[in-house]
């Protein structure tokens, strides 16, 4: 799961329209207004990057805001469609 938080901690910090750097993203970290403060937007774009960078593809049932409120979470949804 590190690896995966790392790779997710590079995408927020580098690709995403966001101020924070990797450093100040950790596991516990919201994704949502509470945390680094995605919109709406941003979440779609967020999702279509982990897609990518995971070579893997999340349905609609697959998608909630309980899965955005921190990085262990949103890791664990990945783990589950990698395995």
């Amino acid at each position: 799961m590190e690896t995966t938080i790392l790779r997710i901690k590079k995408i927020i910090s580098e690709k995403l329209d966001v101020n924070c750097n990797m450093d100040e993203v950790t596991p516990e970290t919201s994704l949502l207004e509470d945390g680094i403060g995605l919109d709406s937007i941003s979440i779609v774009n967020f999702i279509v990057m982990v897609e990518k960078e995971f070579d893997i593809s999340f349905s609609e049932e697959d998608l909630n805001m309980d899965m955005f409120s921190n990085l262990t979470k949103i890791c664990d949804a990945i783990d589950a469609k990698q395995n």
